[in-house]
């Protein structure tokens, strides 16, 4: 994934870097250097937010997160997320409670989706958190505002896409 630059809201962020926080006095790790929720512009005109991660943190690079009004963000799967639900694309690793950007408007080199994913059609949700798919059954979640420009190949994995401010639009 081509990582930009914050152009604009997170002047000085590193979109691909977690924070974490630390209770402990030694060896203390200072606050978290942005607001969960607030947004950033890359120099490439993409949309970025700041999130907390909860359970499960994020796999990787590419991974499909929801998130809710408290900017804690979850991998999505058939068990997580509601109608409504808005989305974004991980473009790290993160554990349980650790914080980062989460990107939700622009084109996204990395968008995890299953094997055999076709370009250009309604994405859903899946069984493994955090990937989706073109296979629109039940009980799978239909996502709106992300699209694939490249199919994949015949193994998971990622494929480049345009996000549009994803949200999980129906439930079948």
């Amino acid at each position: 994934m081509t990582i930009p630059y914050a152009n604009g809201g997170g002047l000085g962020a590193n979109y691909a870097q977690v924070y974490s926080t630390s209770s402990s006095l030694y060896p203390y790790v200072g606050d978290i250097p942005f607001q969960v929720g607030q947004l950033s512009e890359g120099t490439d005109g993409s949309k970025w937010i700041f999130v907390k991660f909860g359970t499960g943190g994020v796999t990787g690079l590419g991974y499909v997160c929801t998130y809710d009004e408290d900017f804690l963000a979850v991998m999505m799967s058939n068990s997580v997320g509601g109608l409504g639900d808005k989305l974004g694309v991980a473009p790290a690793a993160a554990l349980i409670n650790q914080y980062g950007w989460l990107q939700v408007y622009g084109t996204c080199d990395d968008i995890r989706v299953s094997a055999s994913c076709a370009a250009n059609v309604v994405l859903a949700s899946t069984v493994t958190a955090g990937e989706i798919d073109d296979a629109v059954a039940t009980p799978t979640k239909n996502i709106t505002g992300i699209v694939l420009t490249t199919a994949r190949a015949a193994s998971a994995g990622n494929a480049p896409g345009e996000l549009n401010w994803p949200v999980i639009g129906t439930t079948n």
